[in-house]
């Protein structure tokens, strides 16, 4: 049902009152086989979005997809169907005096809540847009409307009118270059109601507007598909006045983190004043440049790696007042217009879902050094720009300063160095300044991680507050989403210790590591993706991710292949053992978020993609031998986990095939390719004792075993039934033999085949390899391997260790998903390992809580209390000694509402639940 309808009134109030017309939407329901009258209506949603942000602005025009959270507090609470209102507000001026609807929906019968895609017509770009949802539970008639929400579209390629722009560049830009950007134009005399800059810079840009810091952005992508930012501006701009606009740009030419691209910026500002004037004001030839006030740097990778430059600021060229209005540019030079909107290389204009945050933090901690030097600690590593405030200033005084993770001995009761040998990740983190005089700061452009900073020779005595680093990441739904506490201090600590790495090597990319490379590493995305999903709600940047992987096989590998790490300067580079775990991680998105969107348009990419490792079956022995690659990480022509994951390959491609409902012949192609390669592997990869080894050597040997191959091979769910006691036994035995790379295989495979405790042995070892042993030396943040080395240049800020978190909250929380967007999950509080756990899991349909006991006296057993949100289900699975062991709120499971036993077999009850609060109890 799509309707056009001018409703009076000028709000969402008057949508309100069409579409929410008692009898006719009672008998719109009764036709769309919705619940009719007849019990209370649900509470209006809540907590509404789009693309899963509230109210955002810049939207893709042709990518919009709603979201909402029900209030419904009733036990059993579901959705049958929704109905959704998107109109367009009054215009200023009196051009429209109501709001118009643009799309109804009409009652649509889906349990659906998040995903649903706009289905009306075409968007108009750079427009404001109010919407609403109403919902029908099981029985009654709908729901109120939702207070409304807005959003806000971006432009497509032709609603561009801007030029790109540049500083000159008589002889080319050299590889690491700066620039200043400013124009001046009057606004309009009545109040401005909506701005919004659209603005993108090759590679990074700094926005003001009157002096103040509007945005920061990094397009670190291909020119070809480049990403703008939207802002709003619009409490910023000075009606009826002169007002300023002001960029720095920063490019850095081709490095690890991002492909070269040209020097460039592109702005379009759109203002509407409340008299209903629209103006735009663009970047073109009026706009005035000069270089930046950065002198020569090098690269920071000490080994001649391509990675970022030093940045080094002369405080005297830094012009004073230039972002403000009034200031005299006479001097500068006319921007170099370099094209509009769709000139090469920028040939698509792609509007970015995801944002950088920063949060100053002053120094925790100041020492002064007997050389007259400060060093600053700020208590954990983090990703930040440092940022040093001088009071008293000496004109054309160099300061010196560096950044690091570690501190020289300097001996007992002496304070030491920032050390520039240990812990450097083979990175020159240092920076200098050049004072102006007076009063003024320090104030780099780029990042790094670090946990100390040095001043080498301030000039002047510095307080805490002089000393502040910026800490920067994506835009999270929720920091703190996830929590997670138990009996285990260790295993608590070794939490936020995933929680911290995982936020702040979410940047533009999830990174490596924010020191040296700032590479967008696919296997790092992969294992950072997923802890940002379970303990931030985080999508949007997984799925930019997942989108980009994809882009990198069309532009790179026609065998199916994709690359190891993109987007960047580096080329055409994989790794098959990468490539192979790019559909579990689409996988782990989709059962996350039920986004069928995404899942439908990587789809192509992964049959590519396991036809490339069909491709290397070898005819005789039918395991995966030689599977093509740049860089290859194992020494054999079989390698057992090369062949696992292929196994996960196909099967994660046949079930992206069954969810889409693609033809059954696409499913059982994949199917067959699975059963075929899993019983190979179960024939030639396993010793007579059942053991996999780790692969087999040029001479047709089998390689010796080793954890790795078992570990794996348990998480992906290969081995036998008849043999996982043996193969975990195994296991168990080596302690943490793995990298962090793949080590949460360990912790998983353990903990799924009856080995809780083994697997919280390991995670709170002090002693060994693991996270434990990180935080026992003063680690605050996952490392690339488990003892860091300087000769390696091994970083102290890898991300990729952080999915500790996925399993603690799986395993030992107990709550996995068990369909897709949580529409179900399953809760299954361990035996052993710990005595008790509670926290928060955030998902697509609200809070998952959940707070579980094992009682020792006077009976033993257990206590659990679960949340389950409205429109989700639960499987809990409660250690009992039998149906009659297990009661809830008092109750048995037979008398106690919405409860329902599922069925009892070793030691374990399974109930299972609709939405509501539960307080289960068992006797074992």
């Amino acid at each position: 049902m799509v309707s056009r309808r001018r409703v009076l009134g000028g709000s969402l109030a008057g949508v309100a009152g069409v579409v929410a017309a008692g009898a006719a939407a009672e008998a719109c329901a009764s036709h769309a086989g919705l619940p009719g009258p007849g019990g209370a209506a649900a509470p209006a949603p809540r907590a509404l979005t789009v693309d899963g942000l509230a109210a955002p602005i810049g939207v893709g025009v042709d990518d919009v997809f709603f979201g909402w959270h029900l209030a419904d507090p009733r036990r059993g609470a579901v959705q049958r169907g929704y109905r959704v209102v998107v109109s367009r507000p009054p215009t200023p001026g009196g051009a429209r005096r109501g709001a118009e609807v643009v799309w109804d929906s009409g009652p649509v019968v889906s349990g659906a809540q998040a995903f649903v895609a706009y289905g009306g017509p075409a968007l108009a770009p750079d427009t404001t847009y109010a919407w609403t949802v109403q919902t029908w539970a099981s029985s009654g008639g709908p729901s109120a409307l939702a207070p409304h929400a807005t959003f806000d579209t971006g432009l497509r390629d032709g609603d561009w009118a801007a030029r790109w722009i540049s500083r000159p560049f008589p002889h080319g830009p050299g590889p690491d270059e700066y620039a200043y950007l400013r124009h001046e134009f009057r606004a309009p005399p009545a109040r401005v109601v909506r701005a919004r800059a659209y603005v993108s810079g090759d590679q990074q840009y700094e926005l003001y507007v009157n002096g103040t810091r509007a945005g920061k952005g990094q397009a670190y992508s291909f020119p070809d598909s480049q990403y703008y930012e939207t802002l709003d501006v619009t409490s910023l701009l000075r009606p009826g006045a002169p007002n300023g606009l002001a960029m720095v740009t920063s490019w850095q030419g081709a490095t690890k983190g991002h492909p070269a691209g040209r020097p460039g910026a592109i702005l379009q500002l759109s203002l509407l004043a409340a008299d209903g004037t629209h103006r735009l004001v663009v970047t073109d030839g009026s706009w005035r440049v000069r270089q930046g006030a950065w002198l020569a740097g090098t690269q920071r990778d000490l080994e001649g790696d391509q990675v970022d430059f030093t940045e080094n600021i002369s405080g005297p060229d830094v012009p004073a007042g230039w972002t403000e209005p009034g200031y005299d540019d006479g001097a500068w030079s006319p921007a170099a217009v370099l094209g509009p909107a769709g000139t090469a290389p920028w040939r698509h204009l792609v509007p970015v879902r995801t944002r950088i945050v920063e949060e100053p933090l002053p120094a925790q901690a100041l020492a002064t050094l007997p050389t007259g030097a400060v060093v600053a600690d700020f208590g954990k590593v983090y990703a930040a720009v440092p940022t040093v405030s001088f009071h008293r200033g000496t004109p054309g005084r160099l300061v010196t300063m560096h950044a690091g993770y570690l501190l020289d001995d300097a001996g007992p009761g002496t304070p030491g160095e920032v050390s520039t040998t240990h812990g450097t990740q083979h990175t020159d983190m240092s920076y200098s300044y050049v004072q102006r005089g007076g009063g003024e700061e320090f104030h780099p452009f780029d990042y790094l991680g670090f946990r100390y900073l040095q001043i080498d020779d301030p000039g002047e005595a510095l307080a805490p507050a002089d000393v502040v680093a910026r800490t920067r990441h994506a835009a999270v739904p929720d920091e703190h989403a996830a929590t997670f506490s138990s009996s285990s201090p260790t295993v608590d600590a070794v939490f936020e210790l995933g929680r911290h790495s995982a936020l702040f090597t979410a940047q533009e990319q999830f990174l490596d590591t924010p020191t040296r490379e700032k590479g967008p590493w696919l296997w790092d995305g992969f294992n950072d993706s997923q802890t940002a999903m379970a303990a931030f709600g985080e999508t949007n940047l997984t799925r930019k991710s997942l989108q980009e992987f994809a882009q990198s096989q069309r532009r790179f590998w026609p065998s199916g292949a994709v690359n190891k790490i993109y987007p960047t300067g580096l080329g055409a580079l994989d790794i098959n053992e990468f490539t192979e775990i790019y559909p579990e991680w689409v996988w782990q998105y989709w059962m996350h978020t039920a986004d069928g969107a995404l899942l439908a348009e990587v789809y192509p990419v992964l049959v590519r993609l396991a036809g490339y490792v069909a491709g290397a079956l070898d005819p005789s022995s039918r395991l995966v031998s030689n599977l093509a690659s740049t860089d290859i990480y194992y020494p054999y022509p079989v390698v057992t986990r090369l062949n696992i994951l292929g196994v996960n390959v196909f099967r994660r491609t046949a079930d992206a095939a069954a969810a889409l409902g693609r033809p059954s012949s696409e499913v059982t192609l994949q199917r067959g390719r699975q059963a075929r390669l899993l019983a190979a592997l179960n024939r030639r990869l396993v010793r007579p004792d059942g053991l996999y080894v780790q692969g087999i050597d040029g001479s047709g040997h089998r390689a010796p075993v080793s954890q790795d191959p078992n570990a794996c091979a348990l998480a992906y769910e290969v081995v036998p039934p008849a043999r996982r006691g043996a193969v975990a036994a195994y296991v168990a035995r080596q302690g943490m033999g793995v990298a962090p790379r793949t080590a949460t295989e360990v912790i998983k495979g353990l903990a799924t085949n009856g080995r809780v405790a083994d697997a919280v042995r390991i995670l709170t070892d002090p002693d060994h390899d693991g996270w434990a042993h990180i935080l026992a030396r003063g680690g605050t943040f996952t490392w690339e391997v488990w003892e860091p080395s300087d000769a390696n240049g091994d970083s102290m800020s890898h991300g990729w260790g952080s999915t500790v978190l996925v399993e603690i909250q799986r395993r030992l929380l107990g709550v996995e998903a068990a369909a897709p967007g949580f529409s179900s999950f399953t809760v299954i509080p361990p035996v052993g390992g710990v005595d008790h756990a509670t926290g928060t899991v955030p998902t697509p349909r609200g809070t998952v809580a959940v707070s579980w006991q094992r009682r020792a006296a006077p009976t033993p057993g257990y206590a659990l209390e679960l949340t389950v949100p409205a429109n989700a289900a639960a499987a809990v699975h409660l250690p009992a000694s039998g149906p009659g062991a297990v009661t809830e709120g008092g109750r048995p499971p037979a008398r106690a509402r919405g409860v329902r036993v599922v069925s009892w077999r070793a030691g374990r009850v399974v109930l299972a639940v609709g939405a509501g609060h539960y307080q289960f109890r068992s006797t074992t």
